[in-house]
């Protein structure tokens, strides 16, 4: 199951990125975040992601996927390559 996000990641898609993981029919393995399209996040957005992992099952993937060098910098100065795939 793939979320892509556009542009800001930041609380004003505070809603919409829950429901994107929330409101589904069945369970998945993995869950891809596709961050090709984002330019900017800040901590909220990093709040957004914790709480995802936090309501996703421990056993099922969750990639963080095509972020650009300054937003991937942020995530792993964050130590979120411990929760996530970076990829």
């Amino acid at each position: 199951m793939t979320i892509s996000l556009i542009g800001s990641f930041d609380f004003s898609l505070f809603n919409d990125f829950r429901a994107a993981y929330t409101d589904l029919d069945g369970d998945f393995n993995r869950y891809v975040i596709d961050m090709s399209s984002v330019e900017y996040l800040d901590s909220a957005a990093l709040g957004m992601l914790l709480s995802m992992r936090n309501a996703i099952p421990a056993e099922q993937d969750i990639d963080l996927k095509g972020a650009n060098a300054f937003i991937k910098n942020i995530l792993m100065i964050s130590r979120f390559d411990k929760r996530f795939n970076i990829i």
